[in-house]
């Protein structure tokens, strides 16, 4: 992976800040670009024309070059949850208060961009369509070029599905590492077994073909799509405040992270790729030997700047390159397996060569564009998900007791819990945290006259992730137990591991079930990731 220092995008002067993503237009014969505003040395506003491939890089209030992948202070930042989708209002550009506006000079250029406007706790949120959809679908250049002219899944993998295992293999078009990235199996999953979420890919490509128009001999499309249900997920962004008396109106920027992002249906699932080859290292019998062949030690490969304009040489392995950091998260863990198609050992004493890629010069220009034979640079694709950095052990246990406390207290239900220790159900050692038992605290929510809630949460350690289950069984005492017991047995049929949710199981055996993913750190004071974690523990126990 290409580690950067400074990155670019040729033609945009250094300093410069993007702050709007306008319209998007093609020529006849050429690909689609879309106009990007920027800000140059906080006084001038210029525009420029950018392929839509470079969209995972073009996030709001980003200045470039990028000197890091880590996410850049700003003044306004936050978390919220969407109301349910009924209640979006979806407006136009021209529809912000003025004191929101940015770019005016451009006005009538924006002024039909889409816009959506929630109403959350006396606070009124905007947000672009085109970032909403940039973070769901644009995490990399591959997967954006499906959605803009393919409008379907089928050249990025297939898909299929027995029972609580789905099976994935990815195609020859997307990169191979993308099977390194628990974060883009995550995405894949989503986008291969959500149908709301495949729908929701599509209807872009739907939207460019019927709502297009034609200008000077080129066609204008206005960024539009149909969301996928994001009801009471909750969203991390960066954005800025109405500049005059109105403070509770924010523009949205840049979404940083989503959670509670629906999961399908699915124990596990495997993951396959056809250039996917696992390499292995023999054990060295003299690891004092002089004898041993000479380890290479490639240069690391530096690349500085993107092309905007050529296109890559189709014939050359690209290099992947972190550009930033976004969170894509569930609501519940799914088992997300690497199946490698091959597995290849080698010598002892021989450097596995794992990063896939050919020796370039240490500093390189690359183009993100569909490659061709008649291609001038190296190809490269971007990677802007990363895993999400949650609430460190063994405090989420206490913070655990916390935020059943706040329930009982703000929701004023009865809320009974009780610590114990997991059983050994021959897990080997997935019972025990630093040598000892490992805990779990059993909760009974008694939510109205008639109706009870249970919660199960585990302790984990600072490697592990395991939501929370939620549910409603006949009994209150041993249920429970055998949800336990299957939690810490290894299922061979399913090839599910100890210390894993067995979620067919959990169906079968209560009336209902849930799962809540713990909270995050991200862009989070703790005050702020409590409240949250009740907010959304609540909405667990309302609609169970």
């Amino acid at each position: 992976m290409g580690e950067l220092d400074e990155i670019g995008i040729r033609g945009i002067p250094k300093g410069s800040k993007l702050i709007l993503l306008g319209d998007w237009y093609r020529k006849s014969g050429a690909d689609w670009r879309i106009v990007c505003y920027f800000l140059y040395q906080e006084k001038e506003t210029f525009r420029k024309s950018l392929p839509v491939d470079l969209l995972p890089t073009l996030a709001a209030g980003t200045t470039f070059p990028r000197e890091t992948t880590e996410i850049e202070k700003q003044p306004w930042t936050g978390t919220f949850k969407l109301p349910n989708q009924s209640e979006w209002k979806k407006l136009r550009y021209h529809d912000l208060p003025q004191s929101l506006k940015r770019a005016n000079k451009y006005s009538e250029e924006l002024e039909n961009g889409v816009v959506y406007r929630f109403d959350v706790d006396g606070t009124i949120y905007w947000l672009p369509a085109i970032e909403l959809a940039r973070m769901l679908f644009s995490h990399s250049s591959e997967v954006t070029r499906a959605a803009v002219y393919q409008g379907n899944t089928w050249q990025l993998g297939k898909s299929s599905q027995v029972g609580w295992k789905g099976e994935v293999e990815l195609s020859s078009n997307v990169p191979v590492r993308y099977l390194n990235s628990l974060q883009f199996r995550r995405f894949f999953t989503w986008l291969f077994f959500v149908p709301e979420a495949a729908n929701s890919f599509g209807s872009i490509f739907s939207y460019i073909n019927r709502s297009t128009r034609d200008i000077d001999g080129a066609e204008r499309w206005t960024f539009d799509f149909i969301p996928p249900d994001l009801s009471n997920c909750e969203i991390s962004y960066a954005g800025f405040r109405d500049g005059t008396f109105e403070k509770d109106l924010i523009y949205i920027r840049e979404i940083r992270s989503l959670s509670g992002v629906q999961s399908p249906d699915l124990e596990t699932v495997d993951f396959s790729h056809p250039d996917d080859e696992i390499v292995l290292q023999a054990d060295e019998s003299d690891p004092d030997s002089d004898d041993k062949p000479n380890r290479t030690n490639k240069p690391t490969v530096k690349i500085n700047e993107l092309d905007p304009e050529n296109r890559p040489q189709m014939k050359n392995k690209r290099h992947l390159i972190k550009v930033g950091k976004t969170g894509f998260n569930f609501d519940v863990e799914l088992d997300l397996r690497r199946s490698p198609r091959h597995v290849r050992m080698l010598p002892p004493g021989i450097e596995p060569d794992l990063d896939d890629i050919q020796e370039q010069p240490q500093e390189e220009i690359a183009s993100l564009q569909e490659g061709s034979d008649q291609g001038t640079g190296p190809r490269a694709d971007v990677d802007n998900l990363e895993q999400p950095e949650l609430i460190e052990m063994p405090e989420k246990m206490v913070f655990f007791q916390t935020m059943l406390e706040q329930l009982e207290e703000k929701y004023g239900w009865q809320v009974l819990s009780q610590m114990g220790d997991v059983p050994k159900m021959r897990c080997r050692s997935a019972h025990l945290v630093d040598g000892r038992v490992r805990q779990y605290c059993h909760t009974i929510v008694q939510r109205d006259e008639t109706t009870t809630v249970q919660i199960l949460e585990i302790e984990l350690t600072a490697e592990e992730s395991l939501s929370t289950l939620f549910f409603r069984a006949s009994d209150t005492d041993t249920t429970y137990q055998l949800i336990l017991d299957e939690l810490m047995r290894r299922n061979k049929e399913s090839g599910l591991n100890a210390m894993s949710w067995k979620r067919k199981y959990n169906s079968e055996s209560t009336a209902v079930t849930g799962y809540l993913g713990h909270p995050e750190k991200k862009i989070k004071s703790e005050e702020d990731a409590l409240s949250s974690w009740v907010a959304r523990a609540a909405e667990r126990i309302i609609g169970l």
